[in-house]
């Protein structure tokens, strides 16, 4: 893992909780301790944080720094998470991709449910960090210059040797017959290859965003197994799918 991707991994971690552990991080990054406590120290010496003993903190100087994150319709991906939990179980490996309905989904998993997350999102890694019982492992990469997240060949890559049951994808566009597309280039390419990697694909999606196209193709519709809005399965744009084959929640 770069050190760029390292220390926004530290801040995310602070972000959620305000106060980060040394021993913990080492830990969730899989460095030595004496790695994270030179990140913390240059961190501080930039101003982001302010170094405690054992750990550091949000500079209270910095009110900037650290914030809650903002998830636009978050009311909406309230309900599409609630739906995208009921489908986990024990033992499960799953695939994880996008910040905000993911980010949402976390929060309904059961603490003492046993799962594997592998995840490219920063946010979503910082976040499984307060699930004992979860293992997550975090797809390395190029980190993007738009997202907080990883894309691009080395999540390709690593992805090749990933066999998940159940991928969770966000997506912002959905066509009955272009299928799923995506305004980021490198983005798409990456969603492509977590199509593959997993026995069942679960696309996330506003009922706003149905019929939308973007410049980028993802996959067709054939690749999806169940499809989740916030909408019910009544809802006039969902005969599309279903009539496809795709299971409606």
């Amino acid at each position: 893992m770069l050190k760029v991707e390292r220390q926004n991994m530290i801040l995310q971690e602070i972000r959620t909780h305000n106060k980060v552990h040394s021993s913990k991080l080492s830990q969730l990054l899989n460095v030595s301790e004496d790695t994270i406590r030179r990140d913390l120290r240059e961190l501080a010496g930039n101003g982001h944080i302010k170094k405690v003993h054992g750990g550091a903190m949000a500079n209270p100087n910095s009110p900037g720094t650290v914030r809650k994150q903002k998830i636009p319709n978050q009311p909406e991906r309230e309900v599409i998470s609630r739906k995208a939990a009921s489908l986990l179980q024990n033992g499960q490996v799953i695939l994880m991709e996008g910040n905000s309905t993911n980010f949402l989904l976390i929060d309904h998993i059961p603490k003492e449910m046993t799962l594997t997350i592998f995840t490219n999102s920063l946010q979503l890694a910082a976040k499984l960090f307060n699930y004992q019982h979860i293992e997550t492992i975090f797809l390395g990469g190029k980190l993007s210059n738009k997202y907080p997240m990883t894309l691009g060949i080395d999540v390709i890559n690593a992805l090749g040797e990933v066999h998940a049951d159940l991928f969770f994808a966000e997506v912002d566009s959905i066509h009955e017959d272009i299928g799923i597309t995506d305004g980021d280039r490198e983005s798409a390419y990456t969603k492509k290859a977590m199509f593959k990697s997993a026995s069942q694909v679960v696309v996330m999606c506003l009922s706003n965003d149905i019929g939308t196209i973007q410049p980028f193709k993802v996959e067709s519709v054939d690749m999806i197994n169940i499809l989740i809005t916030e909408a019910g399965p009544e809802h006039h744009q969902l005969n599309r799918f279903s009539n496809k084959g795709v299971q409606i929640l």
